[in-house]
């Protein structure tokens, strides 16, 4: 799955977000990444604990699709991972559902533990071989696994894959949204057309309708370009008229190195509690942060939960 996907329309927009803040990882060599430049506290607080009802780790896509890494949720997000360290072998022989673009596209076992080489300045999670995956494309580019049972998955469809009147449609929800959030700070960029970096629109609940989208706007000067990204997350419902609502937004503004992409991996649900979460990858430099989203009422999402930074 790309880590960046635009479809290449500019939406002119005013405005601003919330931020929960990121809590920074530790890379073995050169530190954290720097934060974001301009921050602002969302109103919900992060939770501290993964939600065990979607398994003890998950998986990641590895270097090819036969490798998977082992995420530790229990790992508490200032940590320094050392794969080495991190032993996956409980996981031999347990099965896992592989999901992508909203859906189980492969199922596959864990077979066996795979070495860990890595640069010494750089932090990465333990790798495992999978076996029995579907020998279909579908099956070879999943995104993320979870232990077989656990997490149902949400069916959600991207902008890109829309026929061209939904695509504009969503595009222009998108587009009101951003201009409705508040607080919009950074002065220089105001009116400065938005780029819709992705956009994904799903069904929350029984009668609600969701949408999270990334967008983006740039100040392109030579000496010191700026981007803001603006990460949303709405829902509408009987109650809203037909129209988005803000659920959750994040806004971040600093220079291109040191800001974030985000890419969701799935919207599911946690079996059996039922409840609706979103898990995204944030690619910070060269590495990553995993970061879980849970519904936690009408209208209502919560950043609950973020791992440790791995990368270089």
């Amino acid at each position: 799955m790309a880590r960046q996907v635009a479809i290449g329309m500019l939406l002119v927009v005013g405005v601003a977000c919330e931020r929960a803040p990121l809590p920074a990882g530790k890379d073995t060599a050169t530190g954290s990444p720097p934060p974001p430049a301009t921050t602002e506290s969302a109103e919900v607080g992060m939770e501290a604990a993964w939600d065990s009802s979607a398994g003890p780790v998950f998986l990641t896509i590895g270097p090819n699709a036969g490798v998977a890494a082992v995420v530790f949720p229990a790992l508490p997000p200032d940590a320094e991972v050392d794969g080495s360290k991190l032993d996956p072998g409980f996981l031999k022989g347990s099965s896992f559902e592989l999901f992508a673009d909203g859906r189980v596209v492969s199922e596959a076992t864990v077979r066996a533990i795979v070495p860990v080489e890595a640069p010494e300045e750089c932090t990465g999670w333990p790798l495992v071989q999978l076996a029995g995956m579907g020998a279909d494309s579908a099956g070879r580019n999943w995104a993320v696994g979870f232990v077989k049972g656990r997490v149902a998955p949400v069916a959600y469809d991207s902008i890109v894959a829309l026929a061209s009147a939904d695509s504009s449609r969503l595009a222009m929800d998108v587009a009101r949204i951003a201009s409705s959030v508040p607080g919009d700070t950074v002065a220089e960029m105001v009116g400065l057309p938005y780029q819709v970096r992705r956009a994904y629109r799903f069904t929350a609940a029984p009668g609600v309708d969701a949408l999270v989208a990334e967008v983006l706007r740039m100040l392109n000067q030579e000496a010191n370009p700026k981007q803001e990204h603006l990460f949303i997350i709405a829902e509408r419902d009987s109650a809203s008229r037909g129209r988005y609502e803000i659920a959750y937004s994040e806004r971040a503004a600093g220079g291109e190195e040191v800001l974030e992409s985000s890419e969701v991996l799935t919207i599911a649900r946690t079996v059996p509690r039922g409840g609706v979460v979103m898990l995204l990858a944030r690619y910070l430099g060269d590495g990553v942060v995993y970061s879980l989203f849970e519904r936690s009422g009408v209208r209502r999402w919560r950043l609950r939960w973020n791992s440790p930074y791995v990368g270089c």
